[in-house]
């Protein structure tokens, strides 16, 4: 089973956004880890919420949204 991760990155704006990510996914360009703020693996129950249901239950690093 492929893994799936919950990830907040800066947006373009510099506001956290919540994404989710496939594993595979961070074999990226070095530009999109420097964007990551926090990262978790999503357990199977997770990945069901969708990204805004996970949002609330792992809210964004505290003082990530006034940079």
């Amino acid at each position: 089973m492929d893994e799936y991760y919950f990830v907040w990155i800066r947006g373009l704006d510099g506001r956290p956004k919540p994404q989710i990510w496939a594993a595979d996914q961070f074999d990226g360009p070095e530009w999109r880890f420097r964007r990551v703020i926090a990262r978790r693996v999503l357990v199977a129950e997770e990945r069901r919420v969708g990204v805004d249901g996970v949002a609330k239950l792992f809210p964004a690093p505290p003082n990530q949204d006034d940079c």
